[in-house]
């Protein structure tokens, strides 16, 4: 497979994940229809939901819309799937700032693992974000490499 066509299919994962799994994941109990939510933030989730959803849908067509510009093309859908991942991690560096919390009792929670006598605590929001931005590095990377 060329590396460019690779590089898409890479890209077209991020994306369609990102966009699906915001809506499968927070258009539910714990989010979006969390009854302890107050109504603004329940606002502001299913905003951030179809953002993401329309976000990838955009880079989607971008990445397969035949014709000309095809590397501005990617490149412009690359910007796009990477603002979620931005913004997520804009919010974990900042949300001592705004009393922002990673989880909270009655949502999703974090991965526990117990070793030697000590817990370590991974919140999975922010080991999927690292891992897709290893990714889409490594998928600008590989479109680059196959020009």
């Amino acid at each position: 497979m060329p590396l460019h066509l690779l590089s898409r299919v890479m890209l077209t994962g991020l994306a369609g994940t990102q966009g699906l799994a915001s809506l499968l994941i927070d258009l539910n109990r714990t989010h979006a229809t969390n009854p302890r939510w107050p109504g603004h933030a329940r606002f502001h989730v299913v905003w951030q939901v179809f953002n993401h959803a329309l976000g990838a849908v955009l880079a989607l067509m971008l990445l397969w819309w035949t014709g000309a510009f095809m590397s501005q093309r990617f490149y412009l859908a690359t910007v796009i799937t990477s603002l979620p991942m931005i913004a997520f991690l804009v919010a974990r560096t900042l949300r001592r700032l705004y009393g922002g919390t990673l989880h909270d009792e009655n949502g999703i929670a974090p991965l526990r693992i117990y070793r030697k006598g000590r817990t370590i605590e991974f919140d999975m929001n922010g080991v999927m974000v690292n891992v897709a931005v290893v990714l889409l590095l490594l998928a600008v990377a590989l479109f680059h490499q196959g020009l």
